[in-house]
């Protein structure tokens, strides 16, 4: 690349999606908006409005920042690449880029293919849709490497290059300065019996709480002394489900009034309020915003992420394994502070947008869109 590029990242503006805390995408495609800023081979980068809004709703928590949206009509031709961030732009639009020698990724940073096989078992709305639109590459997140690689590439007919996970506290901060006492955030040790929360969304089988409250459940029993509450978040939609009555319904946690069905809430409140320790489970989504944000606050992270660098690590689909890394937070985590925030502190500076390895793969990612793969 001679000259310094022009890239367009599509953002769908609208008032469907308003809380930033709802939707992790929103934050991925605002840290990748940062990152593409401090390359030095990127001249501008341009957010594209790609939604059915014109004012971006305040519960994104963007107001503070100078952001200046565009038509895709209106920057088209001065696209030197086009990064669709999941808003879905129609293929005429991303043609006209493509038909001045622009290139067009398609930036994917969902499990796609476990939530479409959920939306062809289940009935569920449809939303990204193959039609044939020929991407020059789909950019995709080291924890869907697995299960989408081939899915992106056969579908797609192009390369799959696999990013690396981004992250910025800077909207976890401002939920924080939103606190009554913004000090209350950080993780403070007790000798009292500690409470346990479960932020599972619960919205498909990659993220719920089941495995969270059975690691719980397994510690409970050997140990009820330790445990205060067990607060499972994002379950009050399914209260009513007779399985999940069942399954929580009759551990010993539930018997005893400690383990609670709760609503969803916004995590700086209820890590600062509610929270001495996190127990979490995934199933192919090892890196996710939430455990960033935990380790920010300095709270024992109890999860089975392999990627994860640093917290309670167990291994997955193994509640008796789980419980054992449990047990080790609640009983020494108080005296293992300082070497905690240090492990999580130098995790946490590797996934920052603006690690200098960070720009430096997006660029290289820019770069070869470029090369021609037909040649030699």
């Amino acid at each position: 690349m001679h000259k310094r590029l022009t890239v367009g990242i599509s953002f769908f503006v609208s008032t469907r999606v308003s809380d930033i805390w709802s939707n992790g995408a929103v934050q991925n495609i605002i840290f990748l908006f940062l990152l593409l800023k401090k390359i030095p081979s990127v001249e501008e980068v341009l957010l594209i409005n790609a939604g059915d809004g014109d004012v971006l709703p305040e519960g994104l928590l963007l107001g503070d920042m100078p952001l200046q949206f565009y038509k895709i009509h209106e920057v088209a031709d001065r696209l030197d690449v086009l990064i669709d961030g999941n808003a879905q732009m129609y293929n005429h639009e991303m043609k006209v880029v493509q038909d001045h020698g622009g290139k067009v990724v398609n930036y994917l940073v969902g499990n796609d293919f476990v939530i479409d096989m959920e939306r062809c078992l289940f009935e569920r709305p449809s939303g990204t849709v193959f039609n044939g639109f020929k991407y020059d590459s789909v950019w995709t997140l080291p924890h869907h490497e697995r299960t989408c690689r081939s899915y992106f590439e056969v579908m797609h007919r192009c390369s799959v290059e696999i990013m690396p996970y981004i992250w910025s506290p800077m909207f976890l901060q401002k939920g924080i300065d939103s606190l009554k006492d913004p000090s209350s955030f950080f993780y403070k040790p007790s000798s009292e019996p500690k409470r346990i929360a479960i932020f599972e969304p619960n919205l498909n089988v990659v993220k719920t709480c089941h495995y969270p409250i059975l690691v719980c459940e397994e510690a409970y029993r050997r140990d009820k002394k330790l445990f205060k509450n067990v607060y499972v978040t994002n379950t009050s939609h399914m209260k009513d489900n007779q399985t999940f009555q069942h399954f929580i319904g009759t551990t010993d946690m539930a018997i005893d009034k400690v383990a609670t069905i709760e609503e969803r809430f916004q995590t700086p409140y209820f890590l600062s309020q509610h929270t001495d320790v996190v127990v979490s489970h995934q199933w192919e989504n090892q890196l996710n915003n939430l455990y960033l944000d935990v380790l920010f606050g300095g709270y024992p992270l109890v999860h089975n992420s392999e990627m994860l660098k640093c917290g309670y690590y167990y291994e997955p689909f193994n509640a008796k394994a789980g419980a054992e890394a449990l047990l080790d937070a609640l009983r020494n985590h108080d005296n293992r502070i300082d070497e905690y925030k240090a492990e999580a502190a130098a995790y946490l500076a590797t996934v920052q947008y603006d690690h200098p390895e960070n720009i430096r793969r997006h660029e290289q990612a820019l770069h070869d869109l470029f090369i021609d793969k037909t040649a030699g």
